[in-house]
């Protein structure tokens, strides 16, 4: 058990790792919450949306295009979802530069 806060005081005192560890921990949430958004799409219309890439995200023009209402709401929120973590890890970036440079 002391091993283990030893270790936390060094990740604490190191920035660069402690950063880099958020970052990677962000990514792997948004990938989880992303997929889980596509496997309630697929499991309630037992279809994948045509237009679909994992972290794209999709222009207005191909939201108003989109063969169906289903897919244009499933756009929409995947965009929405994709602004949220890319606000988030912008906002840690900034916080990490503020407190590594003060």
């Amino acid at each position: 058990m002391s091993n283990f806060k030893t270790y936390l005081s060094q990740l604490g005192h190191d920035f660069i790792s402690l950063s880099l560890i958020t970052f990677v921990a962000l990514y792997i949430i948004y990938t989880i919450v992303i997929k889980l958004h596509l496997r309630n799409y697929n499991s309630k219309y037992n279809a994948k949306p045509v237009h679909y890439k994992s972290f794209r995200l999709y222009s207005q023009s191909l939201i108003s295009n989109s063969p169906s209402k289903k897919e244009k709401k499933f756009y929409i929120q995947t965009n929405r979802i994709t602004y949220f973590f890319n606000g988030i890890l912008v906002t840690a970036f900034i916080i990490y530069i503020l407190i590594c440079f003060r």
